[in-house]
C-alpha cells in the first residue's frame, strides 16, 4: 500500500507499525485508515498552483 501512495508523499522517513489485528480487517478499511493517517500527519504533498 505504501508504494501506491509513495509518489504523493513529502520527502522523509516513514515508519508504519501494524498490530496483529490487521489480518482481520478488509483491504478497504486498511486503505481508508492509511489515508487518514497520511492526511493527519500532513505527509501528502500540497500542490501549489501559480
Amino acid at each position: 500500500m505504501f508504494l501506491e501512495y509513495s509518489s504523493l508523499l513529502n520527502d522523509g522517513t516513514y515508519i508504519f507499525v501494524a498490530k496483529q489485528a490487521i489480518n482481520e480487517e478488509t483491504h478497504q478499511k486498511l486503505k481508508n485508515d492509511f489515508e487518514k493517517i497520511l492526511n493527519r500527519s500532513n505527509a501528502i504533498k500540497k500542490e501549489i498552483n501559480d
